[in-house]
C-alpha cells in the first residue's frame, strides 16, 4: 500500500458523505482510508459504513469516549499500512490531483518528510481568501530553524488538512501528535516539531477547499478555546526551546496573536481592544491600520 489517508472523525455526519465523495474521486488510487470515531454515536459510522463497497480497504475504528484529536491521530497512524500517510478532515472538499501530487513530489525529492499545499477558504458562496499567502504568491517554505522560526512567530503556515508526511521520517523520531493542548493546536505542535527533523515543502498548488461558513459545527468555531490554546502553545515553546526562540521571538508571536484576537471582537468591543494595544504598543501601526480600516468599511456599508 503506498498511501494510508488517515480521516479523525467528531460529529461529522452533515460533511462526512462529501468529503468521502472527494477523497474517492482521486486520481491516485493506491490508497487505504482509515477513519477513528472519537466517541460520537451520531450517523458518522452509518455512513462510513455506507461507502464500503467504494473504499474495500477501509479501516473503521472508535474510541469508547472522546479523546481529543492528538490521541485519535496516533491510534490512526498506528493502523496504517503505507508507505506515505495523508491527513484528511471530515469537512473539507479534496481537489482530484491532490493525493498524486504529493506522492510524485515525495518520490522524487528523497530529502522531504513532509508535503502540503495551498487552501481554500469557502464561505458557501465564494473562495474569500488562499493560505497560506506565501505559497500562494509563488514562494518556498525556509528550512530547519528558520521554518520553525516562520511558524512560531507568525503561526502554522501549512494546511493541516491536506498535508501527506513519510510515515518512516514519523517513526524513526519518535514523532506524535500531542494531548498536551486542545484539539485545535495539535497540529500546529507537530509541524513546528517536525521542521526541527526534517524538510517541510508546500506545492504551489490548490489541494483542498475548507468549509469556513459560519454556521459550520467545528472546534476551530470555539475562538475563546483556540486563543487560550495558542498563548499556552507560545510560552510552553519558549520555555522549551530558549536556544531557538528569543525573547523577541516570543514578543512577536505574542502580538501576532493578540492581534488576532483583537480581529476577532465586534462592535464597541474591537474598538475599546484596538485603542488599548494602539497605547499599550505605539510603534506598531498594525493596530491603528486595523482600526481605521474596519471603521471605512462601517461608513461604506
Amino acid at each position: 500500500m503506498k498511501v494510508s489517508v488517515i480521516l479523525p472523525v467528531y460529529n461529522g455526519d452533515k460533511t462526512l458523505a462529501a468529503t468521502l465523495k472527494s477523497i474517492k474521486a482521486q486520481s491516485f488510487q493506491d490508497f487505504e482510508l482509515v477513519a477513528c470515531i472519537d466517541g460520537t454515536d451520531d450517523g458518522s459510522e452509518k455512513i462510513l459504513k455506507e461507502h464500503h463497497a467504494v473504499f474495500p480497504d477501509m479501516v473503521i475504528l472508535k474510541n469508547d469516549r472522546n479523546l481529543g484529536l492528538g490521541p485519535t491521530m496516533n491510534k490512526l497512524v498506528a493502523h496504517t499500512k503505507g508507505e506515505y500517510i495523508a491527513v484528511a478532515e471530515q469537512d473539507d472538499y479534496y481537489y482530484p490531483n491532490r493525493l498524486q501530487l504529493q506522492v510524485d513530489l515525495l518520490d522524487s525529492r528523497k530529502e522531504v518528510g513532509l508535503v502540503s499545499g495551498i487552501a481554500e477558504f469557502w464561505n458557501g458562496e465564494k473562495v474569500t481568501c488562499m493560505f497560506p499567502g506565501l505559497l500562494a504568491n509563488g514562494k518556498q517554505y525556509p528550512e530547519g530553524d528558520q521554518m520553525f522560526l516562520l511558524n512560531y512567530r507568525e503561526q502554522i503556515k501549512v494546511v493541516n488538512s491536506c498535508m501527506m508526511f513519510r510515515k518512516s521520517v514519523h517513526i524513526n523520531n519518535g514523532m506524535y501528535f500531542t494531548k498536551h493542548y486542545p484539539s485545535i493546536s495539535v497540529d500546529w505542535t507537530y509541524i513546528l516539531r517536525f521542521s526541527l527533523i526534517s524538510k517541510i515543502h508546500g506545492l504551489h498548488e490548490v489541494l483542498v477547499r475548507l468549509d469556513r461558513r459560519t454556521n459550520r459545527n467545528s472546534v476551530t468555531s470555539d475562538k475563546e478555546k483556540q486563543f487560550a490554546a495558542t498563548r499556552e502553545l507560545l510560552r510552553s515553546f519558549a520555555y522549551e526551546f530558549p536556544e531557538l526562540i528569543t525573547k523577541e521571538d516570543y514578543e512577536f508571536a505574542k502580538l501576532t496573536q493578540e492581534y488576532l484576537e483583537v480581529s476577532h471582537k465586534q462592535g464597541v468591543g474591537f474598538v475599546v481592544a484596538s485603542l488599548k494595544n494602539i497605547f499599550k504598543h505605539p510603534n506598531d501601526v498594525s493596530f491603528r491600520e486595523n482600526l481605521i480600516r474596519r471603521i471605512f468599511k462601517k461608513i461604506k456599508h
